[in-house]
């Protein structure tokens, strides 16, 4: 069996041969440590329930708590306004949730996600920039958006949509 050498310069001018462990090292030692590392992230990741992190607790000044689940940002072009220009929406939306079924419903969402975010592109494409002039075209707009995502999840049902930004352009 051949081992793998250095020599290295001694204090008596002489060359001493020194044993390298190589591969070894790598076998016996470094790899079992990265698969229990490996191993022990899966773990966690499957373990961990992942909808309750997109879950956000907000109190209000009355002391009342409410879940919100955090949908995916949106960006897209609407209908083109009557001067025939094409215009961008970019639109963050949280879900509000009641708060003693909030982690049932987050996995609901989660498991529809695709459906909603779906559903309501399509909408936000149809719309034109006039449709979110004042207080009562926002108001149509986001009763639109609760209806929409509430015919989605069909038994369940989610309590308010909330705009928190909204970017026209």
């Amino acid at each position: 069996m051949v081992h793998d050498t250095a020599l290295i310069d001694g204090f008596n001018k002489g060359q001493v041969r020194v044993r390298t462990p190589g591969k070894h090292v790598v076998l016996f030692l470094f790899l079992p440590v990265v698969i229990v590392a490996l191993g022990a992230g899966l773990w966690l990741n499957f373990v961990s329930e992942r909808s309750i992190a997109a879950l956000e607790y907000r109190t209000t000044a009355t002391g009342t708590k409410t879940a919100y689940f955090k949908l995916p940002e949106f960006l897209v072009d609407l209908a083109p306004d009557y001067n025939g220009r094409t215009t961008f929406l970019k639109m963050s939306v949280s879900i509000s949730l009641d708060e003693k079924d909030a982690g049932k419903t987050a996995e609901h969402i989660e498991a529809i996600q695709p459906a909603i975010t779906e559903r309501l592109t399509f909408f936000l494409r149809e719309l034109r920039p006039e449709d979110f002039d004042g207080s009562d075209g926002m108001q149509r707009v986001k009763s639109e958006m609760l209806r929409r995502i509430n015919l989605v999840m069909a038994p369940e049902r989610v309590d308010d949509v909330v705009i928190e930004e909204i970017f026209i352009q």
